[in-house]
């Protein structure tokens, strides 16, 4: 058991010492490797990395591994020793943070020596790959808001407009459409606020991650060719998805909280669109029910709409919207929209009145297709038993005379 773990500190951090004896001493990681671009005491900086060296930090001489995204490597140029630290943050993202120059005799250069200095609260440099390669946005951000901002560099106040939208979704042409590696912001314009715009952004996602709570996103402007325009990063909180921070330079390290980021928007998540039903529900299903599948839903039932609605114990709410599309005998199929998703999907139903107090139903699996035949195929409910019907039970029943007191 000793020899065991023993084993495993030393594959989780891994060591590699100057060799004197060879040109030299170290093989940076090719994540490392490439060319990258930083805003560094106020100027744009491109920085190499290749396998052996670091433009204007020479060539390296030795490195620390730590769990194969933390990288501490010592660097030699003429008489200068720097030690430099990686925090591997995406595919395309690197921070970092460097010790000044070190001058020190040959014999006394290791990590311990060189690296002493190092500050951990020293603020980060952020890194951009400039061959990045776009990667999915789903783990980003996923779905449509409208937004308020608010820039606190350029007006006071929060410029609301009902146009403003964030959609981030998959691309309709796409296979399966699992495609969604760009997501666009409209910005509108808000009378009396200078510094407002009408403008279009679209950014490619560069990855994202975690730091305790703190969700970050980076992201590359695709119509923008100035380097410090270009790049840009985002932060979310778990603890509150009503907000999101927007650096105004291609700087990570500027966002600390969500409230106190350069940029911030007040995001709503909104039905991605209107749906024109093509069929009607029968008259006696209009009015408010529970649903037994889910109790903490209340269910609205109109002619054309079914719309379930969760309420939060923190006030707010979310709901899921059928429309009827396509009916035959006790089948419809209906277009499913949710507040803050992509896009619509189809689902068929399987209605029964058994009483004008209770309605039997099941749900099929939802779809994107939109053909009737498919949506409410009789495969799609093969599997199912009688006892797997859900019931609507109408909130406030009513009472009718049978004549049995006449």
């Amino acid at each position: 058991m000793k020899i065991y773990q023993q084993l495993c500190s030393f594959m989780a951090v891994l060591f590699v010492f100057p060799n004197t004896g060879s040109s030299y001493s170290c093989n940076i990681p090719v994540i490392l490797q490439g060319t990258w671009f930083s805003r560094e005491n106020g100027r744009n900086t491109f920085t190499e990395l290749d396998a052996t060296s670091m433009s204007r930090r020479g060539r390296c001489l030795a490195m620390k591994e730590e769990f194969h995204v933390n990288y501490t490597l010592i660097f030699k140029q003429d008489l200068c020793y720097t030690c430099v630290k990686f925090l591997v943050r995406t595919v395309n993202v690197l921070e970092k943070i460097e010790t000044p120059c070190v001058d020190a005799p040959e014999d006394h250069v290791s990590i311990d020596t060189i690296c002493h200095s190092s500050n951990s609260s020293q603020q980060l440099v952020t890194l951009f790959s400039e061959n990045y390669v776009p990667v999915n946005c789903r783990s980003s951000l996923h779905g449509v808001w409208n937004f308020a901002y608010q820039n606190k560099f350029k007006f006071t106040g929060e410029c609301k407009h009902p146009d403003s939208y964030i959609r981030s979704c998959e691309q309709p042409d796409s296979q399966f459409l699992k495609t969604n590696q760009r997501f666009n912001i409209t910005y509108k314009k808000c009378t009396g606020m200078t510094g407002s715009f009408d403008g279009v952004v679209e950014y490619s996602c560069l990855g994202d991650w975690f730091l305790g709570k703190n969700h970050y996103f980076a992201v590359a402007n695709t119509k923008e060719s100035r380097r410090d325009e270009k790049y840009r990063c985002f932060l979310k909180n778990l603890d509150s998805d009503l907000y999101l921070g927007v650096s105004t330079t291609a700087d990570c390290s500027t966002l600390n909280t969500v409230e106190n980021s350069p940029e911030r928007l007040h995001i709503k998540p909104v039905q991605p669109e209107i749906i024109e039903p093509g069929c009607r529900l029968p008259q006696n299903f209009s009015g408010n029910w529970i649903n037994t599948a889910n109790m903490d839903a209340d269910i609205f039932i109109n002619e054309t709409h079914i719309i379930e609605t969760w309420n939060y114990d923190n006030g707010r709410s979310s709901n899921t919207t059928y429309v009827c599309k396509e009916q035959h005998d006790s089948l419809v199929m209906m277009a499913r929209l949710t507040i803050g998703s992509c896009q619509k999907e189809y689902v068929c139903f399987d209605f029964v009145l058994q009483h004008h107090n209770i309605v039997r139903y099941r749900k099929g699996t939802p779809m994107i297709t939109d053909n009737f035949h498919t949506v409410c195929s009789k495969m799609q409910f093969q599997n199912q038993v009688k006892s797997k019907y859900e019931l609507y039970l109408r909130k406030n029943p009513m009472h009718f005379d049978d004549g049995s007191n006449l």
